[in-house]
């Protein structure tokens, strides 16, 4: 799977949005760079970014709501919104 650029996750402590993606991205092998929220990092990307909600996502340096690929109940991930927001590109199997 292939990104412009790394993506980077600013997870909170304790967030299960947040463990339901990092978890996700590691299993599927998809690059990206944590960063946690409680760091000064963090926060300071928080700050520059307006975080509102965790995870935080930045896919070329852009903001990216979690709630447009996390659907309820119990925090699954929606494959095919995934991958348009993370701009990957899907191998076989992926829904759309």
């Amino acid at each position: 799977m292939k990104t412009t650029m790394p993506d980077i996750i600013i997870p909170a402590r304790g967030c299960r949005r947040s463990q339901k993606v990092l978890d996700y991205l590691t299993a599927h092998e998809i690059p990206f760079t944590r960063i946690d929220l409680e760091t000064p990092e963090g926060q300071a990307l928080s700050e520059k970014h307006h975080l509102r909600a965790s995870p935080g996502i930045l896919v070329d340096g852009e903001l990216v709501n979690p709630f447009d690929f996390l659907m309820q109940p119990g925090c699954r991930i929606h494959e095919a919104a995934l991958f348009r927001k993370l701009k990957l590109i899907p191998t076989a199997g992926v829904a759309s």
